[in-house]
């Protein structure tokens, strides 16, 4: 897996999109899947795609207004057919700017990932 960043200024202060990012069904709408997120270390992160995989892992990381970084992999399949794919974090960033908010996605192998000599 490759580092993938995507940035986008949104026209309201770091408080409004900070409460977008922590609303199950407003992430839902953003990332195009069905998503659970309570924003506290150590909580549970499950997405459910339309291609009936998910991705699921644990909060790791929660400064409000700021910061939202997770753990995650994907799942696909169940019992001896499963595929269970690299762990990844996804770190969300909020930055205001002139007009708004800088919102910057990040995600990238896990460290674990990495010391395994997974790319």
């Amino acid at each position: 897996m490759r580092t993938e960043v995507h940035q986008q200024t949104i026209e309201a202060p770091p408080a409004d999109v900070w409460g977008f990012m922590v609303d199950p069904a407003a992430l839902s709408a953003w990332f195009g899947a069905d998503a659970w997120l309570v924003p506290r270390v150590d909580e549970p992160v499950r997405f459910r795609f339309p291609d009936g995989s998910e991705q699921r892992g644990v909060v790791e990381a929660v400064e409000p207004f700021r910061v939202l970084r997770w753990r995650w992999r994907r799942h696909r399949g169940a019992g001896f057919g499963s595929v269970i794919g690299e762990p990844s974090t996804v770190t969300i960033e909020l930055v205001p700017v002139e007009g708004g908010t800088l919102v910057r996605i990040e995600e990238a192998p896990s460290v674990r990932a990495m010391a395994r000599g997974g790319a």
